[in-house]
């Protein structure tokens, strides 16, 4: 018998699902090129246990990405109705995204991710438009910006970290690149 989500895990189940996210956590920060042995060894669990909880590196690859939704869900939890929501949403995706780049190229490159990203998209474009709403209601983002301008901000991010050295180096670009995007969608500042 399999558990199913709505079924608790036993408290050692939930233990081993835990240490193995928390390796791959660690591993993945670096590369996406992670063998499933060295994330079971890592964890402190047999290659059984990983296999059992993730059947793949895709699966578990979609866990942590699904983690880090939830975060940026909880932040439009806890800055609802905030006018400075849109910024606080963007400052954590960039978190998320100088943490884990390699998952990132990873769901990119990887069909089966990349519908899991998508899904994942439409869920941030969603959270997004009423921060964004609220911001422009008072009048701390210009106007016109637009959901998609929010992506195309979080690509020009993402392209600011492509060469940048490990997690502390992309999350240094990106906030350099954020900061220069988020001054030129602030009114009242010049764009150059």
């Amino acid at each position: 018998m399999t558990a199913t989500s709505q079924e608790p895990r036993r408290r050692d189940a939930q233990r081993n699902r835990e240490a193995i996210l928390a390796a791959a956590r660690e591993l993945f920060a670096d590369t996406a090129d992670v063998p499933m042995c060295e994330v079971a060894r890592r964890a402190g669990v047999g290659q059984a246990t990983l296999y059992r909880n993730f059947p793949d590196r895709r699966s578990l690859a979609a866990a942590i990405l699904a983690e880090h939704m939830e975060r940026i869900e909880q932040v439009a939890a806890e800055h609802a109705g905030d006018p400075d929501a849109v910024f606080l949403m963007l400052r954590s995706i960039l978190d998320s995204m100088a943490h884990f780049y390699s998952l990132g190229e990873l769901a990119r490159e990887d069909a089966c991710l990349g519908s899991e990203r998508e899904r994942a998209r439409r869920r941030l474009a969603e959270l997004m438009k009423e921060p964004l709403r609220k911001a422009k209601a008072v009048g701390t983002v210009r106007c016109p910006m637009t959901i998609a301008d929010i992506f195309l901000v979080m690509a020009m991010v993402r392209g600011a970290m492509e060469d940048a050295d490990g997690p502390a180096g992309r999350a240094a670009a990106g906030s350099r690149a954020l900061t220069l995007l988020l001054d030129g969608l602030t009114p009242g500042r010049a764009i150059v």
